[in-house]
């Protein structure tokens, strides 16, 4: 599979996320003052990792925690990948996960709900490794939290 379909892939998939988790009813989220009082609490991040180390994806502001609750997960065609979630503060990992690619095994996309999710706390950071030698698409979806 070349690179551009896999970004449309990518691409779509994140639109998919983001348009279920806005169409969808607040109510999806705790209710009450655990939730942001922004405008918009939802938190997306999207991209494309090769083998090289932790990345950062996500970083918690100051003033709110981010509680991420979905995340999608595709490998190269022919591929594996070990998707590896640390918090950047203490090198806590908080998920580990094994993906096949497209053609592998039937893998493909692999969507992991969360239900209680996994808190990055308030300044702190998300980093994500693959542990693999092929590429791996990703897409991370929560919302912003009262600390």
């Amino acid at each position: 599979m070349n690179r551009s379909i896999r970004w449309t892939i990518l691409i779509a998939t994140t639109f998919i996320l983001a348009w279920t988790a806005t169409t969808s009813p607040a109510n999806g989220h705790p209710m009450g003052t655990v939730v942001s009082t922004g405008s918009n609490p939802i938190v997306n991040a999207a991209g494309q990792l090769s083998d090289h180390g932790f990345v950062s994806i996500i970083t918690a502001p100051v003033d709110q925690d981010v509680v991420i609750t979905d995340l999608v997960f595709s490998a190269d065609h022919s591929g594996a990948g070990e998707p590896e979630l640390r918090l950047a503060s203490t090198g806590t990992v908080v998920g580990r996960y094994f993906i096949f690619g497209g053609s592998y095994h039937g893998g493909g996309l692999a969507h992991i709900g969360l239900q209680t999710g996994i808190k990055v706390p308030a300044g702190d950071s998300l980093e994500l490794n693959i542990h693999s030698t092929n590429d791996v698409n990703y897409a991370i979806t929560g919302y912003y939290a009262q600390p």
